[in-house]
């Protein structure tokens, strides 16, 4: 029987790509996310049955909404995939608070809400994955992105605690730690940083590969994924990458 797969932030980027290498499984996908129109191009690329459910997760009550409507349309969800997220790159200081506030509801409140959706089934059922994308950022902070560094922090420590939380329950969580991927939102803070040699030259993946390390990931009821593979030593070396990217990082133009 195919597996129904909640995607969230599908319209590009990370979840665009992990809808496209979806598209060949035997899989049911609900695609969520703002834009209308590129979901409905993506769908249109995909081989396997989807549901285009337009959603801006920043009110959390349209994550409510987003995941009834989901079931209704193919069933219990088995596999969560928390992906959407925003990211600003500029002081502190000068972000409103509404603003911040939906960066927040984007990149932490509304995976755990839908996260909580999802495991009260998953739960019942002895079975499912939820998979949550965190960053690099919430391990190592880099400057000049407090908030988001602070909201995927969050998501990560939720994730992987949750993870431990469940571990005989039969409901897997894997957290995702990319570095930085090729994407339109990668490009916008890239622009708002300086152009230095360490940011020039720091390692870039590509989000095709991410996608099939996430579902391998899936499959296998790992723990975790970082990419590209050599941010991994940020995580048993938090001290010293902390350094390096403090010292190192470009700083961003105001």
């Amino acid at each position: 029987m195919s597996k129904h797969v909640l995607l969230t932030g599908a319209s590009s980027g990370i979840g665009w790509s992990i809808g496209e290498f979806l598209g060949s499984k035997d899989v049911k996908v609900t695609l969520a996310a703002r834009r209308e129109g590129q979901l409905e191009e993506l769908a249109e690329k995909m081989s396997c049955e989807t549901f285009v459910r337009p959603t801006d997760v920043s009110d959390l009550e349209n994550c409510n909404a987003l995941f009834e409507d989901a079931k209704a349309k193919f069933g219990e969800v088995d596999i969560l995939i928390n992906n959407a997220g925003m990211q600003y790159v500029e002081p502190s200081e000068g972000i409103s608070l509404e603003r911040m506030d939906r960066l927040f509801f984007v990149n932490l409140l509304a995976p755990l809400r839908l996260q909580q959706l999802a495991l009260i089934d998953m739960k019942a059922r002895g079975a499912g994955t939820i998979v949550n994308v965190s960053s690099m950022a919430g391990i190592t902070p880099t400057p000049g992105m407090m908030h988001y560094n602070a909201s995927k922090a969050g998501l990560a420590a939720a994730s992987e605690s949750l993870r431990v939380e469940l571990r005989n329950s039969g409901v897997n969580v894997l957290t995702v730690y990319p570095g930085p991927v090729r994407s339109p939102m990668e490009s916008a803070a890239r622009e708002n940083y300086k152009e230095t040699w360490a940011a020039k030259n720091a390692p870039m993946g590509e989000p095709e590969k991410l996608a099939k390390l996430i579902w391998n990931a899936v499959e296998k009821r790992k723990a975790r994924v970082v990419y590209p593979a050599i941010y991994g030593l940020a995580r048993y070396s938090r001290v010293s990458s902390q350094w390096v990217t403090d010292r190192f990082s470009p700083g961003f133009d105001e």
